[in-house]
Parts: structure tokens; C-alpha cells; sequence
């Protein structure tokens, strides 16, 4: 392998092996290691106690599973008036990948 293919490699290899990373972020996923918070909406409605969180989570991005709807979120919180929904994502290396809809209310 010539040094113009090897350099090619390295430049496509991260596209290819990042199949379980967060790609719906505004900030973007970082190739080895992603761990962050955003907020996606605030309503009218008064800040509530409650907290509820639903996620899903993928492996090798091959395999997903899970229900990260606000409406799970709502239930695993017993919310009935939504304050706020947040996005939380993490992945590892494109191994291991994970977006989470959290919601307060009351």
C-alpha cells in the first residue's frame, strides 16, 4: 500500500466505522466519544416536578431498540402537561450509540 492509499484510508475509515454514533445532534457526533445535552422545546405551560426519560439505543449500528418518544417520556415520568423536552446522546466509537427524550411537567 502506497502512501496516497494509505492516506485515503485514514480519511475514510472514520465515515465507514461510525455506524452507532448520534448523527441527529445540532453539535454534531464526535468520533470517539459523544456525551451531551440539548434542549429541543420549551412550552407556555409553568415548569413542573416531574421528570421523564425514554431512550433507545444502537449497537455496531446494526441493532436499535427502544421507544424515545416524548409520549413514553410523559408516561415514565407520569406527566400530563409538558414543560420541556431535552435530547440527551452518547456514543462510543461508533460501537455503542444512545439518544434519550427527556421531558418536565407536571
Amino acid at each position: 500500500m502506497n502512501s496516497k492509499s494509505s492516506l485515503l484510508a485514514l480519511l475514510i475509515l472514520p465515515l465507514l466505522t461510525s455506524c452507532a454514533t448520534s448523527f441527529g445532534t445540532h453539535t454534531g457526533p464526535g468520533f470517539i466519544y459523544t456525551n451531551h445535552y440539548e434542549g429541543v422545546m420549551v412550552t407556555a405551560n409553568q415548569a413542573g416536578r416531574k421528570r421523564g426519560t425514554a431512550c433507545t439505543e444502537n449497537y455496531f449500528g446494526l441493532f436499535t431498540q427502544g421507544d424515545a418518544t416524548v409520549s413514553a417520556a410523559m408516561k415514565d415520568g407520569a406527566i400530563f402537561a409538558v414543560s420541556s423536552v431535552d435530547h440527551y446522546y452518547k456514543s462510543i466509537m461508533g460501537v455503542y450509540g444512545k439518544m434519550c427524550t427527556i421531558v418536565t411537567g407536571n
